[in-house]
């Protein structure tokens, strides 16, 4: 993957992450997605770490998506699970292109 693939895709990971975070108020997971761009700033060695809290970040969201549907919004947020469906995949297409063997 080229530099400017993987740039713009950590641009899009924050960006969703910021979104996600004012449309649902769940810090935890946003902050997670911050801190996987953070990884890759720092040092692109660090993907395996990387690719842990992605996925432990796509699992809590997973998990917030059904709580909230359940039993607090009661289903009628549309921008909430909206933007929740919007950052797992980006977070999925993050969590593919760390070891993408091309």
């Amino acid at each position: 993957m080229y530099d400017g693939e993987k740039l713009f895709l950590n641009m899009l990971v924050f960006f969703s992450a910021v979104a996600y975070w004012f449309a649902t108020s769940h810090a935890i997971p946003a902050l997670l997605g911050v801190v996987v761009v953070g990884l890759y700033f720092f040092d692109e060695n660090l993907s395996l770490p990387a690719l842990i809290i992605t996925i432990i970040t796509l699992l809590m969201m997973i998990v917030y998506f059904f709580i909230d549907y359940y039993y607090f919004d009661e289903g009628d947020n549309f921008a909430q699970f909206g933007f929740s469906a919007l950052y797992m995949g980006v977070l999925y297409f993050k969590s593919k292109s760390i070891f993408n063997a091309e």
